[in-house]
């Protein structure tokens, strides 16, 4: 279904209705935002949809896992107190309904808002991304000039833990293009928490934006290519290998310099990677074999 909807096909509800069958797809416990969509009520759901945004969940007891869906889709409708409404299509017993909602397959979930259908997905939803749909729901209306309540699951959101005020700095600098700025507050607030993590990792990145901030990558691996001894020249490659997201290349041309390297090129390679280490971050998969190969290359 890749057509914008636009407004809702009534002319469908003329048609004749075929045998409606199976069971009812509204098993389990209603929300208490919910309405079952009928082909009487269905002029009055648009009027509403002036005033509230309702989702609308064409779906049958013949679908796999729509019990799971709808009570989850319940429970989300439920947390946000009356913010938005849940509307459920028996596409058995409503065949009519189904038709003026041009729906093709099921389960479809559309959203109705201000008369106007737009179509959300044409399958079942994963539990985890329902949460994020309905919070975009609301915005999307709020936008639009409704008047929402708060609901239930606005108000247990946590508010956002005001920024550190050097971290503060640091950003605003990097947004303006001021990387002196931001590396400098970012080695201020390591100065005075040195465990800060994010300042860790934000020094390293900015660092790595600046050594390469007006480096011709061509340029840069020719020059590499042309003299393989040049520490300067395959620091610069492994940099821009790490800003173009090659990160195993830039660990592995760092890593090359150690084979045989003296204590100098040593400490200067290892300090290097430790840095580019911060930049993909702990919980990238290929920090750790690089960290255990550069202690075998050292020791």
């Amino acid at each position: 279904m890749t057509d914008p909807y636009g407004i809702i096909d009534l002319a469908a509800l003329k048609k004749p209705a075929g045998a409606a069958s199976g069971g009812s797809a509204n098993a389990g416990t209603p929300s208490a935002h919910e309405i079952a969509v009928t082909e009487q009520g269905l002029e009055q759901i648009i009027a509403d949809s002036q005033q509230i945004p309702t989702l609308l969940l064409v779906t049958s007891a013949r679908v796999p896992e729509a019990d799971q869906f709808l009570s989850a889709l319940r429970r989300g409708a439920d947390a946000r107190g009356g913010a938005i409404r849940l509307g459920v299509v028996d596409a058995d017993t409503e065949q009519r309904v189904a038709g003026a909602l041009r729906v093709q397959q099921l389960p479809t979930l559309l959203l109705l808002i201000q008369g106007q259908l737009q179509p959300i997905v044409e399958s079942v939803l994963p539990e985890s991304e329902i949460d994020t749909l309905l919070t975009q729901v609301i915005e999307v209306a709020r936008q639009q000039g409704m008047e929402l309540p708060e609901g239930e699951g606005a108000a247990q959101e946590a508010p956002e833990e005001p920024l550190p005020p050097l971290i503060a700095e640091a950003y605003e600098a990097i947004e303006r293009g001021d990387l002196d700025t931001a590396v400098a507050a970012y080695q201020k607030q390591l100065q005075e928490s040195p465990a800060d993590a994010e300042a860790k990792a934000g020094l390293a990145t900015v660092s790595l934006m600046r050594r390469t901030q007006d480096a011709d990558l061509a340029a840069a691996r020719e020059a590499a290519a042309q003299q393989p001894s040049d520490l300067d020249a395959q620091l610069l490659v492994a940099d821009l290998d790490m800003l173009g997201g090659h990160v195993e290349d830039a660990f592995a041309r760092l890593l090359d310099q150690l084979r045989g390297a003296d204590q100098e090129t040593k400490d200067t390679v290892r300090g290097r990677l430790l840095e580019l280490f911060e930049v993909a971050g702990p919980d990238d998969p290929r920090v750790a074999p690089a960290r255990k190969r550069l202690a075998n290359l050292l020791f």
